[in-house]
């Protein structure tokens, strides 16, 4: 039988045309959906979308990943160029022209898809890969386009089929258009019940624990107390004015983290310590392991600048760069990136090096691409902020994010608040714990120290306590030390600038 739609040479959409009403497709007829719809696509969104995967895999692969699958992909060839960059990607094998050409040349794919060629072609058609969230989001709505003409195609058989059972043809006709919406979704809804086991384990862990630290030291005997040391998939802010000491203090943080890890199966504290990521859009690479160096040498950071180190601090740093080799620390110092690149990146990772503990410095340096965020400073920042909230929780990992504060908190003597937080209250909602850095204010008569007192404020945390700890600033040596830790260590040896590291 010839499809209904061309029967007598008309259509539905002719006969309402000339004013008449299209009666319902007799029982039996058949529905060509060359007839019913063309099939939406977008070729040039998937090209883009391919050419930033081929050109910059580091920035977007993860980013297409999360949104697209193969069946997205209307163009056959597009679905095969799709499937290979992502399994080179998963192997982690370099991804260039040639790599690609190779992998469709290995499975007998070259001739099919058009390769080299159309690799040639994605690969100078690209202008920018800075809109391939958008591209990304045109090929994913023409696909549920094309999966909702097909599931409109079945219904319409359906009701030319079996006319007489209407409650079955609603109910196949409902699940057609929910395994649709189903499809721009991500499963993210799952029983109480099978998150109960998992609660108990870690409650068994807590009792089994008790008294000890849970989390990932932070370097502060109060600090740990009142935090239990840094928790996966928190958000934690740390915030000061420009030259307060927010990146030195950040290193910290770091340097305590890499000393020792807890082993549950050992009940031991072991080394080498957690695995450390530092974003910095601030300072370069060899400036931050300067800092380092000083730091952990205990030697004067303005010396080592000005190579007025004896033979004997000289040895001494060649000696703890060895120790410094071991550490599990990861550097990354690309600036201008937008939060897609920094959470592509972040995710790099974790996934090659395995990241405890993620530390970006810091988050006004920043941006996003998106239309929304080019309104206003606020609208960016608070895309900024929820982007690194979602990646502590996508990553299972805590992330230290600086920040700065507004000058209004500069004003008088009075220590800084959550309202002082800049361009965005956003920060405020999102970070699970708020981190305020405050320079004590010196009394004119106080004797000269090689320290400098300040308070951290613990403005926010929603599984814990707020308050307030003393810590105290060694600049020369670009360090945060405990005062709790140095007094006692002073006590038992006598004092000495060494580094205050040690276990937990």
């Amino acid at each position: 039988m010839a499809p209904y739609f061309a029967q007598g040479g008309t259509t539905p959409g002719s006969r309402r045309r000339a004013g008449q009403q299209a009666p319902p497709p007799p029982p039996g007829a058949s529905v060509d959906p060359g007839e019913l719809a063309t099939p939406l696509y977008s070729a040039e969104a998937e090209k883009a979308v391919l050419g930033s995967m081929l050109a910059h895999p580091d920035m977007v692969m993860y980013h297409v990943m999360e949104k697209l699958v193969r069946a997205d992909f209307f163009v056959p060839a597009h679905q095969e160029i799709f499937e290979a960059l992502k399994d080179l990607h998963l192997r982690q094998h370099a991804i260039d022209i040639m790599t690609v050409h190779q992998y469709l040349v290995d499975r007998k794919l070259d001739e099919v898809v058009g390769s080299p060629g159309i690799l040639a072609e994605l690969g100078a058609s690209l202008v920018s890969h800075l809109n391939v969230g958008t591209h990304i989001q045109l090929v994913k709505d023409k696909s549920l386009l094309r999966h909702l003409q097909q599931a409109c195609i079945t219904i319409v058989q359906d009701i030319a089929d079996q006319p007489h059972a209407v409650e079955g043809v609603l109910d196949r006709a409902e699940t057609e258009v929910f395994k649709v919406t189903d499809m721009g979704l991500t499963q993210s809804t799952v029983p109480a019940r099978d998150e109960l086991a998992k609660a108990l384990d870690m409650i068994e862990r807590f009792r089994a624990r008790q008294g000890k630290l849970n989390g990932i030291p932070t370097g502060f005997s109060q600090l740990n107390q009142m935090t239990t040391g840094w928790q996966p998939g928190d958000m934690v802010v740390l915030a000061a004015r420009p030259g307060v000491g927010k990146t030195a203090l950040a290193l910290t943080f770091a340097r305590h983290a890499m000393t020792e890890r807890y082993d549950e199966k050992r009940d031991a504290w072991v080394k080498p310590g957690y695995a450390v990521g530092l974003f910095s859009l601030e300072m370069t690479n060899a400036q931050l392991m300067l800092r380092l160096l000083a730091s952990v040498a205990g030697e004067d950071l303005k010396k080592i600048r000005t190579g007025e180190l004896d033979d004997f601090a000289m040895e001494k740093l060649r000696h703890i760069s060895e120790d410094m080799k071991q550490w599990p620390l990861y550097l990354d110092d690309s600036s201008h990136l937008t939060i897609n690149q920094l959470r592509g990146k972040a995710r790099r990772m974790k996934q090659r090096y395995d990241i405890d503990l993620l530390i970006i410095d810091y988050l006004q340096l920043l941006h996003s691409e998106s239309a929304q965020a080019k309104e206003n400073r606020q609208n960016e920042v608070a895309e900024i902020s929820r982007g690194i909230k979602a990646l502590a929780k996508d990553l299972g990992i805590p992330i230290i994010v600086l920040a700065q504060l507004n000058r209004r908190a500069e004003e008088g003597k009075t220590e800084p608040a959550l309202h002082n937080l800049r361009e965005s209250g956003a920060i405020e909602q999102d970070a699970d714990m708020v981190l305020m850095l405050h320079k004590k204010e010196q009394d004119e008569d106080a004797v000269p120290s090689a320290t400098r007192d300040y308070s951290l404020i613990i403005a926010k945390q929603r599984s814990g306590p707020t308050g307030k700890l003393d810590i105290r600033f060694n600049p020369a040596f670009t360090r945060f030390e405990d005062p709790v830790r140095h007094e006692s260590r002073s006590a038992q040896h006598g004092g000495g600038d060494g580094d205050e590291d040690g276990g937990e």
